[in-house]
C-alpha cells in the first residue's frame, strides 16, 4: 500500500493565471507546504517507510491515475479536486471545503463519515447536511516541540499577501526595544511558471522545511496573521500572537487556544504571550489520525 502526501500545482486557479499574465510570476502560499511537512511527519511517526510515501497533486486529484493509495485530506479543497477516483482512499483529517462542494458531493462525504474538519465552521456545515463530523484542527499542530528556546531574543513577523499581510497599525503599541528585535519573514515563494512544475513544488516544500526549522531555531516569539505560520510554531513551543486585518472562519478552532485579534481592535495585543501547551492537542490529533488511517486501510477494495 502507498500513502499519499499532497503537493500543490494550483492548476485551475484563475487568480494565479492572471498573476502570471500581469506580473510574469506568481506568489504561492508556503503554508500549504507546512501541511505537506506535517503529513510526512505523521507518516514517519506511524512507522511508514519513505519509499511508500508518494506525492499527489491536490489540484489534479480528480484525474489521478497512479497506483492505489490512501491519502490524508488535510488542507483546503476546491471543486476541481472532485470527484476522487476509485484508486484514492481518503482519510479526512483537517479537511476544509466550502458549502457548495459539500452539497454537490454529499453522498461521497456520507460514505466516508465521520469527517475530521480543520475548524468548527466546516464541522457545522457538515452537520447542517446530515454528515457526521468533528473538529480535529490541522496536522501542523502535531510537530514535536523544539528542544529549547533560542538564547537570543528574536521576534519574527511572518506574513503573506492580501489578508495575510501584517496590519502594521497593530504594532504601534509595541515597545521600541522590542521593535529593534523584529525580523520580517515573507512566507510565500515567487514562481515564474504556472501551473507550478514538479521541480518548483519540490523546491517549495524544501523552502517551507527551511523556514519551519528557522522558526524553531531562532524565534523567541512569532507575530502573524497566517494560520499555517501560527499552528506549526505553536506546536514547536514558540509563543504566538495572531493579528489579522479581517476575521476569518478558518480560525474558528484556533480561537479556543489563543486570541485572534482583528482590526481595529488591537488594544488587547499581548507582546509577551506564553507558549500554548500543545501536549494534549498533539496527542489527541495523532491518535485520531491513526484511527482514521486504520479505518481507511480496512475498507474493502
Amino acid at each position: 500500500m502507498k500513502y499519499g502526501v499532497l503537493v500543490f500545482s494550483y492548476s485551475g486557479s484563475v487568480v494565479l493565471d492572471e498573476q502570471l499574465k500581469n506580473n510574469g510570476h506568481i506568489s504561492i502560499n508556503l503554508g500549504d507546504y507546512m501541511q505537506t511537512l506535517a503529513v510526512r511527519n505523521f507518516y514517519k511517526k506511524a512507522g511508514i517507510a519513505d519509499e511508500d510515501v508518494v506525492t499527489v497533486d491536490r489540484d489534479t486529484l480528480s484525474s489521478y491515475a497512479g497506483e492505489p493509495l490512501v491519502l490524508i485530506m488535510n488542507g483546503c479543497f476546491f471543486r476541481r479536486c472532485f470527484p476522487l477516483p476509485d484508486n484514492i482512499t481518503p482519510v479526512f483529517i483537517g479537511f476544509q471545503a466550502k458549502e457548495p462542494i459539500i452539497v454537490e458531493f454529499l453522498d461521497f462525504f456520507k460514505r466516508h463519515e465521520p469527517i475530521g474538519c480543520r475548524d468548527t465552521t466546516v464541522e457545522a456545515l457538515f452537520h447542517k447536511y446530515g454528515v457526521k463530523a468533528y473538529t480535529t484542527g490541522c496536522l501542523t499542530m502535531t510537530f514535536d516541540p523544539r528542544p529549547s528556546p533560542p538564547e537570543r531574543e528574536k521576534i519574527m513577523l511572518v506574513y503573506g499577501s492580501g489578508v495575510g499581510d501584517i496590519p502594521l497599525e497593530a504594532l504601534q503599541s509595541m515597545r521600541p526595544s522590542m521593535k529593534r528585535k523584529v525580523e520580517l519573514v515573507f512566507q510565500r515563494k515567487i514562481i515564474h511558471s504556472f501551473p507550478v512544475s514538479a521541480q518548483d513544488m519540490h523546491d517549495a516544500e524544501n523552502y517551507a522545511s527551511y523556514l519551519l526549522n528557522y522558526y524553531r531555531d531562532n524565534a523567541s516569539m512569532v507575530i502573524t496573521p497566517l494560520h499555517h505560520a501560527a499552528t506549526p510554531c505553536m506546536a514547536s513551543g514558540i509563543p504566538v500572537s495572531i493579528l489579522r486585518r479581517k476575521d476569518d472562519n478558518r480560525f474558528s478552532y484556533l480561537r479556543s487556544l489563543l486570541p485572534v485579534l482583528t482590526a481595529p481592535d488591537f488594544s488587547a495585543a499581548n507582546w509577551s504571550p506564553e507558549a500554548v501547551d500543545m501536549t494534549a492537542i498533539r496527542r489527541t490529533l495523532l491518535e485520531r489520525t491513526e484511527t482514521a488511517l486504520d479505518a481507511a486501510l480496512r475498507q474493502p477494495r
